[in-house]
């Protein structure tokens, strides 16, 4: 799909990029913090002729080309608030940070997908606008819903993301119409029970008790509390509780997460989970107070969209290697809140290495698979070169 001067510049570019992707690595920046991530792709953009402006505090916004439609591709920059031991000589210098999810390699893809289309402005049929959006991480603070509350996607006709994914076999690309990540929620349960010595528990309401209850409960909301059609994950994260082997505890707290695709599959779910805490609470005679946090809305690809990347992955990485298998996923993402604003499409790329246990986003020992580089580069310009041609 690139002429030959294309693949020439293309060859050039990617140690550099290779070079960046580590040293992004090696200075992880968790959301809204993204400070010296931004100071490096800004100079990059410069560098390529750009006018980039701030946006959602440390994100970015830039365009090349005009008139014509405008089509919009993001990148995420964050880092996971997460401790690097790998023996990597770009290891993470900064403590309980690591880019162990690939943001820092999306964002070399946009970077270089950059470079790319600079070389092209005079050429271009319509005009690319790129985001390079902070804080994906953070569900309580998501940089994407700030960038479309700021106008990052007025004007934008589609926009485009993507994320690499270790549980697909390298080369693949995998993308679907309509909902492909669920939405998120995230709770905490608080027990509230009568403490007192561990040689007395008659004379106590022992939160851990009802505790260790309520998550083995809680496994029904969806197994009993939901048809055939499924639609929900529930899972307990955390469990709480007391500081002293000989003293039962006053409190215990549960948190956790809830995915799912439907609102009237999450209303259920929701529904079912204070029917379960109101039954713990009676059955221990303890105070059972479940709080629920909404966090990233149901990724909804739209079918054009989708149906284009389907297309321009069959060019790049050929008609057997892209799919709609195992989707949707249960993961969140916040460019949801881009394609719930604008027709959109978001994609993974497979990263799985043949005969191989490749380590999975948010895994200690996952790293970026630069390889993904030049994929995910030929990808987006194929998007856009596409979309202009359509």
């Amino acid at each position: 799909m690139l002429s030959d001067a294309q693949e020439k510049r293309l060859a050039e570019l990617l140690p550099k990029l290779r070079e960046i992707r580590h040293d992004i690595h090696q200075h992880p920046e968790i959301g809204f913090r993204e400070e010296r991530t931004q100071a490096l792709v800004r100079r990059w953009l410069e560098e390529h002729g750009y006018s980039p402006r701030d946006s959602a505090e440390t994100g970015l916004i830039a365009e090349v080309g005009g008139g014509g439609r405008t089509i919009a591709l993001r990148a995420d920059m964050d880092c996971l608030p997460m401790q690097e031991d790998t023996p990597l000589p770009y290891k993470s210098v900064h403590a309980g940070l690591a880019h162990k999810c690939g943001h820092d390699g999306h964002t070399t893809i946009l970077m270089g997908v950059a470079a790319m289309l600079a070389e092209q402005r005079n050429e271009l049929s319509g005009r690319v606008r790129l985001l390079f959006q902070p804080s994906e991480e953070n569900i309580n603070g998501s940089g994407g819903k700030a960038m479309v509350e700021e106008g990052a996607l007025e004007g934008v006709s589609e926009v485009y993301g993507l994320h690499n994914w270790p549980a697909y076999d390298k080369g693949q690309v995998r993308v679907c119409a309509g909902p492909i990540m669920a939405q998120v929620h995230s709770y905490s349960i608080t027990i509230k029970g009568v403490g007192g010595h561990g040689s007395q528990p008659q004379l106590c309401r022992d939160p851990i008790v009802a505790g260790a209850h309520l998550v083995t409960a809680l496994q029904t909301v969806v197994s009993r509390g939901l048809g055939y059609e499924g639609g929900a994950v529930v899972s307990v994260g955390s469990f709480h509780a007391g500081e002293a082997g000989n003293v039962i505890p006053g409190v215990a707290k549960l948190t956790g997460t809830i995915r799912s695709f439907e609102p009237k599959v999450t209303e259920r779910v929701l529904e079912r989970m204070r029917e379960v805490c109101a039954g713990v609470a009676s059955t221990f005679g303890v105070a059972v107070e479940p709080e629920v946090v909404p966090g990233f809305p149901v990724l909804v690809n739209d079918a054009a969209c989708a149906e284009t990347v389907h297309r321009v992955a069959a060019a790049v990485v050929g008609p057997e290697m892209h799919s709609e298998r195992d989707l949707p996923m249960a993961g969140g993402e916040d460019f949801a809140y881009m394609a719930a604003a604008v027709p959109g499409a978001y994609f993974f790329l497979g990263a799985k290495q043949p005969g191989q246990d490749t380590p999975v986003c948010h895994h200690p020992d996952f790293d970026f698979d630069d390889d993904l580089i030049e994929t995910g580069v030929r990808m987006m310009l194929g998007i856009v070169a596409d979309r202009f041609d359509a």
